[in-house]
């Protein structure tokens, strides 16, 4: 297996740190970007586990920090507090896009061994309601598979949205936590301009690929009735809805890793099986 860390910089220069994972051959080969979530990074967890994976059954895995996701010198940990406060839809979205156009433009490392013209998308959390966003605008991305998906954007409340305005942060996540998560008004100012572009229910109806959501029962970060509306705005003939039983939003996996649970198992080979059937033709 070949794999390779790179950077793709931003006008500005924010970065945004890459590892692409694919077979030792010559043959071309599909690929699949691998998209985390809020709170997430490439090297959290399970990533590196599914994109070796997906490298196994012959597809190029390319994963990516999103530049203001925190992570800076170590790569296994949020560390950066600061950068993360910055960070917004508008940001993530950027960062999407100068993906995108180093695959389409071929300034991948191995670009040669790729096929450029489709590709796949797995996402956890946002990250795979992002996959849902951009195929609608991307050609090129012919499938996408949702892990834990959100179905909007909009996670507070006029209360906390009102305090928000009011102290120019909000506290996001574990507040038993040393270091306490917080995002600065213009993440909320970001969510209000953007409301139009992630509007993934509206993305879904529209769609004509196909699409894989992936649900833990038991997950209580984003709640099964917000995958049900997902699917309840899915092209039920193109697309479909799996349940994995006794699995929460991370499928019963710890950061760091230390081997994959049986309901993250079910999650890959759910996931490597339909981009076999759905990319690979």
């Amino acid at each position: 297996m070949i794999e390779e860390n790179f950077i793709l910089k931003h006008r500005d220069q924010l970065e945004v740190c890459c590892t692409l994972r694919m077979p030792d051959g010559k043959r071309p080969t599909w690929l699949v970007i691998v998209a985390h979530g809020f709170r997430g990074f490439k090297d959290w967890g399970f990533f590196p586990y599914l994109c070796q994976r997906l490298s196994q059954s012959g597809f190029a895995a390319l994963s990516f920090n999103h530049a203001l996701c925190g992570v800076r010198e170590n790569p296994y940990e949020i560390t950066d507090l600061l950068g993360f406060s910055n960070n917004s839809t508008t940001q993530e979205l950027k960062d999407w896009d100068l993906i995108l156009d180093a695959v389409l433009t071929g300034s991948l490392p191995y670009s040669d061994h790729i096929k450029l013209h489709a590709m796949g998308v797995v996402g956890h959390s946002r990250g795979g309601s992002y996959g849902i966003l951009l195929s609608n605008r991307v050609r090129q991305i012919q499938t996408v598979v949702a892990w834990g998906a959100i179905q909007t954007f909009q996670r507070f409340s006029p209360e906390a949205q009102r305090r928000w305005r009011q102290d120019g942060f909000i506290e996001v996540g574990n507040r038993n936590l040393e270091n306490r998560f917080c995002l600065r008004l213009g993440a909320l100012e970001a969510l209000e301009r953007n409301y139009d572009r992630l509007d993934v229910s509206r993305s879904m109806r529209e769609l004509t690929i196909p699409v894989l959501l992936l649900h833990g029962r038991l997950d209580q970060t984003v709640a099964m009735g917000e995958a049900r509306k997902l699917w309840e705005c899915a092209d039920h003939h193109l697309c479909r809805f799996h349940i994995i039983e006794n699995a929460g939003h991370t499928f019963k996996t710890q950061h760091p890793f230390t081997g994959p649970s049986q309901p993250l198992i079910e999650a890959v080979s759910q996931t490597v099986s339909w981009l076999e059937r759905k990319l690979s033709r």
